[in-house]
């Protein structure tokens, strides 16, 4: 298995949030994760960065537990980008930019002019370069998160997780991130894995997608095969009517109303 969750579960005190999920995920594909709120998503992303302990299974990379490598090289490998930042409120961009390369840096050296080419190259594939001395607080929803994301980049990861990177943002910044998220993608080959809310730009810019659902993943595949009818009534408790977007090829769903509930 290139990267993948094998029969992970995660237990907070007595509540079983996840329970034996399994999903493998291709090189160079985008896949995302959908269900609804507290279903266990956001938890499932922590265990790689290991901010949460599985109580059982293990997460595979390059076939080998990711338990079997140190820190450093797993941030060599794979970079995490969780949904709360909390930078310093004086840093400028290229400064933040610049602390993807710690993975790399050796004991007792400063930066490189290898790295600061690669943090210029980072600033320049998220359109930032014009503002990489610009103070972050100063930034838009959208410019700052385009500087987290460049940040990840810079660590030169093979796959890049992301835990709900559109949160907060206006529609028209929805859409510029996950536009460059697409384009990184395809630029650099990076496997990019992530939890959307929005089903609708989770089908427009995934290869795939999971639905996990009482603790279980129970759905995988390509978005218009996960988006129908069935699926929504089933798992996220609304009725909708699916179309197809011709323009970007994907489905996508107008919600008519809420599933009646027994009372």
């Amino acid at each position: 298995m290139y990267f993948g969750f094998d029969n992970i579960s995660v237990q907070y005190g007595k509540k079983r949030v996840l329970s034996d999920i399994n999903a493998e995920f291709p090189r160079g594909e985008i896949i995302t994760i959908i269900g609804q709120n507290g279903c266990g998503k956001s938890s499932l992303l922590k265990t790689v960065p290991r901010a949460v302990k599985p109580s059982k299974g293990r997460v595979v990379f390059e076939d080998k537990s990711l338990d079997t490598y140190n820190r450093k090289a797993i941030a060599q490998k794979i970079a995490y980008l969780p949904q709360v930042h909390s930078p310093p409120s004086d840093i400028d961009v290229r400064t933040l930019v610049s602390y993807g390369r710690y993975p790399h840096a050796r004991f007792g050296r400063g930066m490189t002019r290898a790295d600061a080419d690669i943090i210029d190259e980072a600033l320049e594939l998220t359109g930032l370069t014009a503002l990489r001395y610009r103070i972050l607080s100063t930034l838009s929803g959208g410019e700052r998160q385009r500087a987290w994301i460049a940040m990840t980049i810079t660590q030169q990861p093979q796959i890049l997780i992301l835990d709900e990177p559109t949160t907060y943002l206006d529609v028209s910044y929805q859409l510029e991130v996950l536009e460059l998220i697409r384009g990184l993608n395809k630029k650099l080959g990076i496997t990019i894995i992530m939890v959307l809310h929005d089903l609708n730009m989770a089908a427009r810019y995934s290869d795939k997608l999971y639905v996990i659902k009482n603790a279980a993943c129970v759905l995988k595949g390509a978005p218009r095969d996960v988006l129908t009818r069935l699926v929504l009534r089933d798992v996220f408790e609304i009725d909708a009517e699916i179309f197809e977007d011709k323009t970007n090829g994907c489905p996508y769903f107008i919600p008519i109303k809420i599933k009646e509930r027994s009372i």
